[in-house]
């Protein structure tokens, strides 16, 4: 077993590269603000704005839900038909939604389709960079949750400038194709992690941290690995849960509605406010690898409460109505904590129930994602009165005091079991 453990060390790094990849592609998801106009106008026109707009909805829901509504079927699937079966998903619902000429054929196929598709693949390429570098879960989840976030970055001007160029339907084939033939060769190529190499790679750490250090104290006791069901039947995970989700809820207020906010707030045009979209959602890219590095240096528990009480400060500032520079920063800083807890959620689930079923387990607190995204948007968008969002930005602070309580919670039970 040790040489298939050392043969599997061998090329991790490679499997983890080909993740990365598979990330980028169904970061696609995140180009919605681009395609929304260019569908709208190919639907029938302002008219159904509102009704395209809420397809975007629907793909969020069925990426964070998918993993827990499917995971009875998908715990039977490795990471290789995963990417396979979510990549079809993914890609042909690209492909085809450059046909359709109808809402409800929107609604399966981008809206369905690429939903669940991405649902299957990114929350089990988080459980498995805690797997395949475990050693280094804080960095790897990081990265990989960045790549996720981030693609947008690159993925927005390549598919505007496809849509200027040839049109919706070319854009959406050319994407769907290449997602399609990228996403298939990811399946073959990555390879599942060993069973027993978690433990394995851990008890290498232990032994080098022994040798190196006569004076280090005993290793805590090792975590029981839970199953989805086992996990939820727990106190911890509640509390967790609220941490992360009303944790995430500030961000995904300010990351979702930062254009309306600068615009209305300060006056600015909604090509102005695209450069602070864009700095916001850099910022989110940058927290998930930052905070997620940081969790392997130092107490991960100390870096989520950390990830916590910044909202609140920021929140707080933000319902004084501050200028236009002091808001900015704010919002910046709280994108870069929502950015955090895509990089320190697989580390600290892990820790917490256990490594073995991470991908199932990560899967479930992937829904704190969704409940944060219905809540950011609807309590900006409900509490806005005539461009003023101090009440939502207060509201904001309270769920944000109230995810920092939770976070203290989970460290001192954590605290208390090591004793």
């Amino acid at each position: 077993m040790a040489q298939q453990y050392e043969a599997f060390e061998k090329k991790r790094t490679l499997y983890f590269i080909i993740g990365l990849i598979a990330a980028f592609m169904v970061g696609l998801g995140y180009t919605w603000s681009v395609v929304q106009t260019p569908i709208v106008q190919a639907m029938g026109g302002e008219s159904v704005t509102a009704t395209v707009a809420l397809c975007y909805t629907v793909t969020v829901l069925c990426s964070t839900m998918s993993p827990t509504i499917l995971g009875g079927f998908t715990k039977h699937l490795n990471i290789r038909q995963m990417i396979l079966l979510g990549g079809l998903l993914f890609g042909l619902g690209y492909l085809f939604c450059g046909h359709v000429h109808s809402l409800p054929l929107l609604f399966l196929t981008y809206g369905l389709g690429t939903g669940v598709g991405a649902g299957l693949i990114y929350p089990t390429l988080m459980g498995y960079s805690a797997s395949v570098l475990p050693d280094k879960t804080g960095i790897s989840s990081g990265l990989m949750s960045g790549i996720y976030g981030g693609a947008a970055i690159i993925w927005s001007p390549v598919l505007a400038n496809m849509i200027e160029s040839g049109g919706l339907s070319f854009a959406f084939n050319i994407i769907g194709i290449l997602c399609l033939v990228i996403l298939i060769a990811a399946s073959l190529i990555i390879q599942p992690v060993p069973e027993g190499y978690v433990d394995y790679k851990k008890s290498q750490m232990a032994a080098t941290k022994s040798a190196s250090d006569s004076s280090a104290a005993a290793p805590k006791p090792s975590v029981p690995n839970l199953t989805r069901g086992q996990m939820v039947k727990t106190s911890m995970f509640y509390v967790a849960a609220v941490a992360f989700a009303f944790g995430l809820t500030s961000g995904m207020m300010v990351i979702s509605q930062a254009s309306q906010i600068i615009q209305s707030g300060y006056g600015l045009t909604a090509t102005q406010a695209a450069v602070y979209v864009s700095l916001f959602s850099f910022m989110s890219m940058i927290g998930r690898i930052v905070w997620g590095a940081v969790t392997d240096h130092t107490d991960k528990y100390v870096t989520l409460c950390i990830i916590c009480a910044i909202p609140v400060l920021t929140m707080g500032f933000l319902t004084v109505s501050p200028g236009m520079i002091p808001a900015v920063i704010c919002m910046a800083l709280t994108a870069l904590c929502y950015g955090g807890f895509g990089g320190t959620i697989t580390p600290i689930t892990a820790d917490l129930f256990g490594s073995k079923y991470i991908t199932e387990n990560y899967g479930v607190m992937y829904l704190m994602f969704g409940i944060a995204g219905l809540l950011g948007p609807r309590i900006a968008v409900t509490l806005n009165n005539n461009g003023d969002y101090s009440k939502a930005f207060m509201v904001g602070c309270v769920l944000a005091v109230i995810s920092l309580i939770a976070a203290f919670l989970v460290r001192k039970k954590v605290k208390s079991s090591m004793k």
